[in-house]
């Protein structure tokens, strides 16, 4: 959360009532005392006429990513430290994924830039081994030292220094027992590579032997195992899931806050800017003032102080959020002592609308999950929100219309389904907020320059296939296979990135694909007969909204003549599909209310990078395969 470009007013909104988060003048205030001792010494100030050039990383786009910056941010500017103006700041991210992290470090490196501002414990990890070249700063870590910066906080690496903030996790179970007196197993999963994680846990596990609390753990190596890592600890009698700051986790808390909805197990973080979210309450650290504190470590070494004389230090500023719209619907009741905070910002009520292109699956399915997820935060349709739904039945001259009647209202926001719907949408409106789904490739689409340098009013999420997974279940499935088909929609840019996407994936993977336009709902049978009388041996059927829509007059060809169809639409599965490989259209949905909330608590969109969807599933067709005589490996089976 960003406490500044607020949306058409000067609160900060918070989307579930009871949700106690920190306003902006409390904000002020407390950047005020941090930077008291740092605005009175020159030292500490930017040098006239000089501009100075940062390099930032971080794991992933998060609230408590965008927390900590905007104290960083803010600090700087009490220093005369002013972005887009003395100041230069070239960032990247993981999406998500630890694996990216050194390739993102390495990169940095070569950059010509003053300093890297790093983020995460895994961020610090991947600084030290691949940043030679340059000066770093961290903060937002949890565990410095155990990702490598250094022996102790006196004793680090020269070029390094920054700032810790370990977590209050003796009190978050103390905290734990008071709520929940009869509470006896917790359930907690992390990432097993994140050192950060690693040591928390063991605190946390120390302490709760002390108080006769038994720990069930789970790992994860990746965000896709996020679900599923979640519901088998449902299912292990756990009494409360605790979820400490694990990047991994943190990247898919969604999936983490359904699935404890769903088996009623009330969630406790150590984040207090994720509660919002759907958990029960936070034990934590306020991160915006971790950022405030951690800019005078930029200021320092931007204006030439040697890191290898600044010692690393530990700054925790412990708060407790309560969220009282779960706590109702648990039937839980906070002890009297952790009542004493003010009560958060009214509710709004919000305007949204949401434009579909054509009646499509992937469409239906990310319209439930913003539906989904809208609930899942407390917020009712018609108390909380209205939701304006507009759909161009797959005609331009149709969307064209919407487009301007959305562009002559005015809206809290505007969610868009489809490539065409956001290309429409970009050209009629430029201050509203929008976010898009069920985009493949929305640099391609005219979105921006990059997932961090797009349109000022506009993120979301792209839901690009993984087009090489399922060729390699293809040919696991059918051994020898060399030709493979799919019908494209030229009209439709996504429709085209996806089908030169799956060219490139084939030739990795030794197959040749046989592409057929089509340009109408009528001409798509005929598409379809066509790349039967070529040869292919599989349907691979790419999703766009032409096809998507026209799924079941592909697979009657399929069927007819015998050519077994594989698809990158979910739904398709129940339609005749032997097996899908495909994005979660559902979790784009989900994913786009998370940037949407950003957005509503004050970040402004152009600050918000670009994502791609967090979940794809693997599915097949038992009958289906029965019907064609194969056999897909059981590797695919429930993934």
């Amino acid at each position: 959360m960003k406490a500044g470009k607020i949306i058409n007013c000067i609160i900060a909104l918070v989307f579930a009532g009871g949700i106690l988060l920190v306003s902006d003048l409390q904000n002020r205030t407390g950047r005020d005392k941090i930077m008291t001792g740092f605005t009175t010494n020159p030292e500490y100030h930017a040098i006239p006429g000089r501009t100075y050039k940062i390099g930032m990383t971080y794991f992933g786009p998060d609230a408590t990513f965008d927390m900590a910056m905007q104290g960083v941010w803010d600090g700087l500017k009490d220093l005369g430290f002013v972005q887009d103006s003395n100041l230069i700041v070239i960032s990247q991210h993981a999406n998500g994924e630890i694996g990216n992290l050194q390739p993102i470090h390495l990169n940095m490196d070569n950059l010509d830039l003053d300093m890297i501002l790093v983020t995460s414990t895994p961020g610090i990890s991947a600084a030290v081994a691949s940043v030679k070249k340059h000066l770093v700063v961290f903060t937002m870590t949890y565990t410095p030292l155990e990702a490598g910066a250094g022996k102790s906080y006196t004793d680090h690496l020269p070029n390094m220094t920054g700032v810790g903030s370990f977590p209050p996790v003796e009190k978050t179970f103390d905290f734990i027992k008071e709520v929940f007196p009869d509470a006896k197993r917790i359930g907690t999963l992390y990432n097993s590579s994140e050192a950060n994680s690693i040591k928390v846990v063991r605190v946390g596990r120390d302490y709760m032997k002390t108080m006769g609390l038994e720990l069930v753990e789970n790992t994860i190596v990746g965000t896709s195992e996020v679900f599923q890592a979640a519901s088998a600890l449902c299912v292990r009698n756990i009494d409360v899931m605790w979820i400490t700051g694990d990047n991994t986790a943190l990247q898919a808390l969604h999936a983490i806050v359904k699935v404890c909805r769903d088996n009623k197990i009330p969630l406790i973080l150590n984040d207090v800017d994720y509660v919002k979210f759907g958990a029960l309450a936070a034990v934590g650290v306020g991160w915006y003032n971790t950022g405030v504190y951690s800019a005078s470590f930029v200021a320092r070494v931007l204006n030439g102080e040697n890191p290898a004389n600044i010692p690393i230090e530990n700054y925790v500023e412990e708060k407790i959020t309560l969220n009282h719209d779960v706590a109702k619907e648990f039937n839980i009741k906070f002890p009297e002592k952790y009542l004493a905070q003010t009560d958060g910002p009214k509710k709004k009520n919000y305007k949204f609308c949401l434009i579909h292109f054509v009646d499509s699956p992937v469409s239906e399915d990310a319209e439930k999950g913003i539906r989904d997820e809208l609930r899942n935060r407390g917020m009712v349709e018609g108390d909380d929100f209205t939701m304006k739904i507009f759909n161009a039945q797959g005609d331009i001259s149709i969307l064209n219309n919407i487009a301007e009647t959305v562009a002559a209202d005015k809206w809290d926001l505007v969610f868009t389904l489809s490539t065409p719907t956001i290309q429409m949408i970009s050209q009629k409106i430029s201050n509203t907020p929008v976010v898009f789904s069920n985009v493949g490739d929305p640099i391609r689409a005219g979105l921006g320059e990059s997932y961090e340098n797009h349109h000022p009013n506009i993120t979301g999420i792209s839901t690009m296939s993984k087009f090489e997974d399922l060729i390699v279940l293809v040919k696991e499935t059918i051994p020898g296979i060399k030709n493979i088909g799919t019908i494209f929609s030229p009209g439709e840019i996504n429709s085209v990135a996806y089908k030169e996407e799956l060219e490139k994936a084939a030739i990795r993977q030794g197959v040749t694909l046989t592409a057929v336009p089509a340009n109408s709902t009528n001409e798509v049978t005929d598409a379809a007969r066509v790349l039967v009388n070529k040869g292919i041996k599989a349907f691979t059927q790419i999703s766009d909204n032409l096809t998507s829509s026209c799924g079941p007059s592909i697979i009657k060809v399929a069927y007819d003549t015998g050519t077994p169809y594989f698809s990158y639409v979910g739904k398709q599965i129940d339609q005749g599909a032997v097996a899908v490989v495909s994005s979660d259209y559902y979790y784009a949905g989900i994913d786009a209310v998370v940037l949407a909330m950003q957005i509503n608590d004050g970040v402004s969109p152009r600050d918000i990078p670009f994502r791609n969807v967090s979940k794809s599933l693997v599915e097949v067709n038992p009958d289906a395969m029965e019907i064609f005589r194969l056999k897909v490996p059981e590797k695919y089976y429930n993934r």
